[in-house]
């Protein structure tokens, strides 16, 4: 019953769309665009044949056409029935086409002993292969799903890659132009004034299609460019009385061919005798080279058409699309094929985005088999090799020149690289290099941010322990001796070193620190080297080294080295890289740096912090602390009675995080921290409280709970106040009260004056 429902469900979502598409509107718009993008497949098709099959392989032109055409009708099938993106097209595309007319041209070279029947057989296997190969492998990586795994194409590199094919788009040109190729031995020859009257056309055509197509962006505007040029063409022949044989023979158009014949000329079973797989072999470089080039453009086309189109398209879903396409392209005896971005963004300007659009889009392929080889005498080779120019222009124009105003200057110059890389030596190893530039440029550059995200001594900033007036103007006097960095993202050999050169120049020359200012500069030697990785992503081999440098640095110049919030795979790669021996008296390490500044002041401070942290006899009374806080000593006589003494052991909860206890409290010895619990179980300490501090105010003035705790470091013995007591202190003796309250502003304004400064510095 089930199954039956579901058959029904699917065969109305059918019969829906189905409706759907014989809408008047739908119909007219898919037909147009479908026409449109068609007739613009092929006739790029055809040039992409004549570049392949031009030289040595012009006499199988028919063949090679045939090819290429059926190549645009499948990859527009299938990709128009599986894409995620109704109404996008596929068709061959240049770049893996001057790769194909490289590897074509080396298997004739190779082969020019052979029958010509070989010949063909062995370039038409050669292609389908690189077609097949690459619908493998983006078949894989789509049913693997990495489709979001594998934008990783550096800019500079893709500019690279698309300049390099523009140059050999435009090297192109005069090959099917001239039947010569373009490199410096062929310049004189290509100045002679019949070699002028053969490409000299189709450069003014191909300006011609830049000028139309940058002042107008309708969709007609190329079709109509091209009509109006082979009219030209035809128009100055009549005027000038050339005939067409006359023409075809000064090289002016295809041909002559046989006899008219089928264009498409499937893989047989009968051509694997007239195989040479030893030449194909000879051209693994060019198959790698098109199956990684139709990967690289279908990760820029798909980008492109998902910021045109504004929305996301699972990349993963393309691949297959795609990978499928080429398949069946490859099966068929054609060559690869991908998403057409210009064509994609036609049929959404068109307002066709339908899959019947692509279904439209085949029947000019069709219409170009059903017809055969008959027409192609008759087309001109400027006006086939003026589309090759145009599309090759536009991309150098693209990325030599308005690329340049776009890109810092090392980008910029790793775009030329990889361009006369690509025509000097290959496409794959243009690629590379491109690709070891980038590395090279990113290293250099991410060398020069600072690794330090902040850098300052012990003078101006301090732990988060409360500190006695006496301290405080001991730890200004003698903070310089500590000199804390805190460390942000990879540290890696560029970044490490520049560490390195930070300590260096703080030992040799510690009163010239530039990122200290004049009131800051240190004026005791340095003691105490304070690092900090809270904010470190990673470490390499070299950055180990560099910290064994630092601690060899403080065995020489008599400081230590603290490391704070080292994780422990930092801390393993530490002591098994170098062997540093952590937690030593040369190295410590501290869970954070509060914990790690607070150890280097209680070495400073020596004594003091002793008394202060140790809780024993000869701790000062309350009334002293009183007395010297905030009271004079007959209001700390009055005082005391007000308040109820607890003995507290190391460890305990004062308050919870979230509690409301309206109670306050006075440390009489001992010591207490507030602490801050983090998402990942670990605590931050806020603050550290001891004898003579108070805790509480914020509760006990009715403020939002806190999400801090308060626990006793050491045995304390303190002090409370509770609101009910402080009401009858209100009315008994106003003027403690105020003394009181006055002492909390005091507190409260010295707190933020605090963080101020440490913002200051930290900015």
């Amino acid at each position: 019953m089930l199954q039956s429902f579901l058959n029904r469900s699917s065969s109305t979502l059918v019969l829906q769309r189905l409706q759907e598409g014989l809408q008047p509107q739908v119909l007219l718009s898919s037909l147009a665009a479908g026409l449109v993008t068609g007739i613009i497949g092929v006739i790029r098709a055809i040039s992409y044949a004549s570049l392949i099959f031009s030289g040595a392989l012009a006499t199988h032109l028919p063949t090679g056409l045939g090819m290429t055409v059926v190549s645009t009708g499948i990859t527009i099938l299938v990709v128009a029935l599986t894409s995620t993106l109704p109404g996008i097209i596929a068709t061959p595309l240049a770049a893996p086409t001057t790769i194909l007319a490289i590897m074509a041209a080396a298997i004739a070279s190779e082969l020019a002993d052979a029958p010509p029947a070989d010949v063909l057989s062995t370039v038409m296997v050669a292609i389908a292969l690189s077609a097949m190969l690459t619908g493998a492998l983006l078949l894989a990586l789509g049913l693997l799903r990495q489709g979001e795994r594998i934008r990783f194409v550096p800019y500079p590199v893709i500019g690279g890659f698309m300049a390099g094919t523009g140059w050999l788009l435009t090297k192109g040109f005069f090959q099917v132009s001239t039947d010569t190729p373009l490199t410096w031995a062929t310049l004189p020859e290509l100045g002679q004034p019949t070699m002028l009257a053969r490409w000299l056309p189709g450069l003014g055509f191909a300006i011609a299609l830049l000028l139309a197509t940058r002042l107008w962006k309708q969709f007609w505007v190329m079709p109509l460019t091209l009509l109006v040029c082979a009219a030209s063409f035809f128009a100055v022949l009549s005027l000038a009385n050339v005939p067409l044989e006359q023409a075809r023979a000064a090289g002016w158009l295809l041909g002559p061919f046989p006899e008219s014949r089928q264009l498409w000329q499937p893989l047989t079973p009968a051509m694997l005798p007239q195989i040479h797989w030893v030449a194909i072999a000879h051209q693994t470089g060019s198959l790698l080279t098109v199956m990684f080039v139709s990967l690289l453009s279908l990760l820029l086309s798909n980008s492109s058409i998902e910021l045109v189109v504004g929305r996301d398209l699972n990349l993963s879903q393309e691949m297959k699309a795609v990978g499928w396409a080429n398949l069946a392209s490859g099966l068929g005896g054609g060559m690869a094929g991908n998403q057409a971005l210009p064509s994609t963004l036609l049929v959404h300007d068109i307002g066709a985005s339908y899959r019947l659009t692509g279904l439209m889009a085949i029947l000019p392929a069709a219409a170009v088999l059903a017809l055969g080889s008959s027409f192609l005498s008759y087309l001109p080779k400027a006006l086939l090799g003026s589309l090759l120019l145009y599309l090759g222009l536009s991309l150098l124009w693209q990325w030599l020149y308005q690329a340049y105003f776009k890109l810092p200057l090392g980008d910029y110059l790793t775009v030329w690289v990889t361009l006369i890389l690509i025509d000097a030596v290959g496409f794959l190893q243009g690629i590379a290099v491109g690709f070891v530039i980038t590395v090279v440029l990113f290293m250099v550059n991410y060398s020069q941010v600072d690794v330090a995200k902040q850098v300052f001594s012990g003078t101006t900033s301090h732990s988060n322990v409360e500190r006695s007036p006496a301290e405080e103007a001991l730890l200004a006097q003698k903070g310089s001796q500590i000199y804390a960095l805190e460390l942000q993202g990879f540290l890696f050999f560029g970044t490490a070193n520049y560490l390195l050169n930070k300590v260096r120049d703080r030992t040799l020359a510690p009163t010239q620190t530039p990122q200290n200012t004049a009131a800051d500069r240190p004026t005791e030697p340095l003691r105490y080297v304070v690092i900090d990785f809270r904010q470190v992503s990673g470490l390499d081999s070299s950055a180990v080294l560099t910290f064994n440098k630092i601690l060899k640095l403080a065995n020489k110049y008599d400081f230590t080295l603290v490391l704070t919030n080292l994780l422990p795979e930092f801390a393993e790669a530490l002591e098994r890289g170098q062997g540093l021996d952590l937690g030593r008296q040369r190295c410590q390490v501290f869970p954070d740096l509060d914990r790690g500044l607070e150890w280097c002041e209680g070495l400073i401070l020596g004594q003091i912090l002793c008394q202060l942290t140790q809780p024993d006899d000869s701790a000062p009374a309350l009334v002293n602390h009183l007395t010297h806080s905030f009271l004079t000593a007959n209001q700390a006589q009055q005082f005391m009675p007000y308040l109820a003494p607890h003995d507290l052991p190391a460890g305990y909860s004062i308050f919870e995080p979230g509690e409301q206890r309206p109670e306050l409290y006075f440390i009489e010895s001992g010591q207490v921290s507030v602490l801050l619990e983090l998402d990942d179980g670990r605590t931050k300490r806020l603050q550290t409280c001891s004898a003579g501090h108070i805790l509480g105010e914020m509760r006990f003035f009715d403020k939002t709970p806190l999400s801090s705790s308060v626990v006793t470091d050491t045995p304390s013995r303190v002090y409370s106040l509770s609101r009910e007591t402080f009401n009858r202190m209100q009315q008994e003796a106003p003027d403690l009260v105020q003394a009181l309250q006055k002492h909390i502003v005091e507190i409260l304004c010295e707190s933020l004056i605090r963080r101020g400064e440490q913002l200051r510095i930290m900015q």
